[in-house]
């Protein structure tokens, strides 16, 4: 009969430091939506590549099926990309779902997938479609990508309208 009483002690001891545990992170993943999914969006969505090259680290890997850009290389490219888009009169807006996140202190790998929505100046509305896996760092207190890979086919099947709904919305 000790052993039960035991146990039940045990778990009424570390049941606080679970939920507490748990609380914590949730806090974080509000403040990483907060401090950079929803600045990732404001910056893209308004072609501010100075804004969004700030939510990066300086050695950010940006990679993906055929490519690979670490840090000014690929903040380049943003400056570049961003500028041609704004020229023609595009616009476009980018939303986020969340299938999955592991975070430690100041680190978190977040899985997911993103839904651009282009509307060009003249023409049809289009949408794209991805999933992304990124490494984010906490520094001096603000999230930063320091890796970022995605992919619009995954074992080869298309990222869709319907996998995107799968993950959890992120709230811009």
């Amino acid at each position: 009969m000790k052993y039960p009483r035991i146990l039940l002690f045990m778990l009424v001891l570390i049941s606080p430091a679970v939920s507490f545990s748990q609380a914590d992170v949730a806090d974080i993943h509000k403040e990483i939506d907060r401090q950079l999914w929803k600045a990732f969006a404001k910056t893209y969505n308004n072609f501010d590549a100075e804004g969004f090259n700030a939510l990066h680290t300086e050695d950010v890997i940006r990679s993906g099926p055929r490519m690979i850009w670490v840090g000014e290389e690929y903040k380049a490219r943003n400056r570049e990309s961003f500028k041609l888009v704004k020229e023609r009169g595009e616009k476009r807006t980018i939303t986020f779902t969340l299938e999955s996140r592991q975070t430690k202190d100041n680190l978190s790998y977040e899985v997911g997938y993103y839904k651009v929505t282009m509307q060009p100046k003249e023409g049809e509305l289009r949408h794209y479609y991805g999933r992304f896996h990124c490494v984010l760092k906490k520094i001096d207190g603000q999230w930063k990508i320091a890796q970022d890979w995605d992919a619009g086919v995954i074992m080869g099947k298309e990222v869709t309208e319907e996998v995107y709904q799968t993950g959890t919305p992120v709230k811009l």
